[in-house]
């Protein structure tokens, strides 16, 4: 073996520890948690968290991969035809272990709004920070409008978009989705326009329950069929085949 392959290889040792915990495996170790925590009622947990060793903590809290486990899960669900209650909360937390991956899940209830827990006016804001017009103070203290700091305070963070599942047809249209309900139908102003004639103006929609996504019939003229079956409401599987009019569409987990 020459010398600079072996140079070669020890310097990239230097990047990729023993034992380093990859992204993929952990989410494949948070899927394989997910399947394995349903129960008889198709319910799987809705918290899950991941305890890794403190090199590996500090290295897989990114907000990509956190993006990417929430999707991960949310995407099981779907595949392992189950349901999940509440908002799905993940964490990463430090572990004395220095080795394999442990996830702990539970069912929890949904967590309290922020503006309720916490006196923003009273607890949180610095008198400096009290507009006061009539103070006569030549010094440089910091004052502002009151109502513009707790009202921008209380504004939530921007809920992260998933990408869950995709809706297509035979001519390769489609339409990628999560958690927000989708409208599918003649009309122009739907998610997906149908250009067919047999299709209603709106003709269903699918809606979001329960971390599935669910088929409704919008009481379209002609009906919608799923695997040739006619619905009114219908649990979304992967490879689903939906009938609206003359057009066939497909229902794909990402």
């Amino acid at each position: 073996m020459k010398l600079a392959s072996v140079i070669s290889g020890q310097i990239a040792n230097l990047f990729q520890k023993r034992g380093e915990v990859r992204p993929n495996e952990l989410i494949k170790a948070l899927e394989r948690e997910v399947a394995k925590r349903k129960t008889k009622g198709n319910l799987v947990p809705n918290a899950y968290t991941i305890f890794l060793c403190e090199d590996d903590c500090h290295r897989l809290s990114a907000a990509r991969l956190m993006k990417a486990l929430h999707e991960a899960a949310l995407r099981k669900v779907i595949r392992e035809d189950c349901f999940m209650d509440g908002a799905l909360t993940i964490r990463i937390e430090k572990n004395s272990a220095d080795d394999a991956i442990t996830i702990a899940a539970d069912y929890v209830d949904e967590p309290a709004p922020e503006e309720d827990t916490i006196d923003l006016a009273n607890d949180v804001l610095s008198p400096t920070l009290i507009e006061d017009k009539s103070s006569t103070d030549e010094d440089e203290t910091i004052v502002a409008e009151r109502e513009k700091i707790l009202e921008t305070m209380r504004t939530s963070t921007r809920r992260v978009d998933y990408d869950l599942a995709v809706i297509t047809d035979h001519t390769a249209r489609e339409i990628v989705f999560g958690e927000r309900q989708i409208y599918l139908g003649r009309k122009n102003t739907n998610d997906f326009v149908l250009d067919d004639d047999s299709a209603s103006r709106i003709h269903a929609y699918v809606a979001y329950e329960r971390h599935r996504h669910v088929l409704y019939d919008a009481g379209s003229l002609n009906g919608t069929f799923v695997n040739k079956k006619p619905v009114s409401r219908h649990e979304l599987k992967d490879g689903d085949k939906i009938l609206i009019g003359a057009t066939t569409l497909t229902y794909k987990v990402l």
